[in-house]
């Protein structure tokens, strides 16, 4: 059986002790396992946990950076990546970032993920949070197969334990 693929999200903006506590030990448990990694190209979660798997040994074959026509299309940016020697995958068909996280989604097993409670994103964005669904939100529902774009307050929320009976998703099943 081939390895077991993570789908790496969370904020744009995460402090380096946000990513810590909420990412590295996921990861270390995905690297110790052999896991492969999906990633998207931009600032914040997605930087942060390519940094991390190329300095914790990872084969940058296991990794792979999704990338929106749009984002592909800088030529600067797709070469960064590519200088890396992971695999960057044109997403053709996605218009929106959001699109691009459901290809990933359809191409991993499980989400390593993390979104912030409504009271730690008022205090983080203050006067400029507004009721939404994050992208990263978004992933774990769209895993559960839940589509909806409609805001719940909710607690917090962290994806990433395979539970036993689970593994591949429906989409790779």
């Amino acid at each position: 059986m081939a390895p077991l693929t993570a789908f790496i999200s969370g904020p744009l903006d995460p402090t380096p002790a946000y990513f810590t506590t909420h990412y590295a030990p996921k990861l270390d448990t995905a690297i110790s396992a052999s896991h492969n990694f999906i990633v998207g190209p931009v600032r914040g979660v997605d930087a942060l946990a390519l940094q991390y798997l190329l300095e914790k040994g990872v084969e940058p074959g296991k990794i792979s950076v999704y990338m929106a026509p749009f984002e592909y299309a800088s030529s600067t940016w797709r070469t960064s990546f590519a200088s890396l020697g992971v695999n960057v995958v044109e997403v053709g068909d996605a218009v929106t970032t959001r699109e691009r996280d459901a290809a990933m989604t359809r191409d991993s097993d499980y989400d390593v993920l993390r979104y912030r409670t409504e009271e730690e994103a008022r205090v983080v964005y203050g006067a400029g949070w507004w009721p939404r669904v994050s992208n990263t939100e978004m992933n774990e529902r769209r895993r559960a197969g839940d589509e909806s774009e409609e805001y719940r307050s909710s607690g917090e929320r962290e994806g990433g334990k395979i539970g036993e009976g689970e593994g591949r998703s429906k989409a790779r099943r």
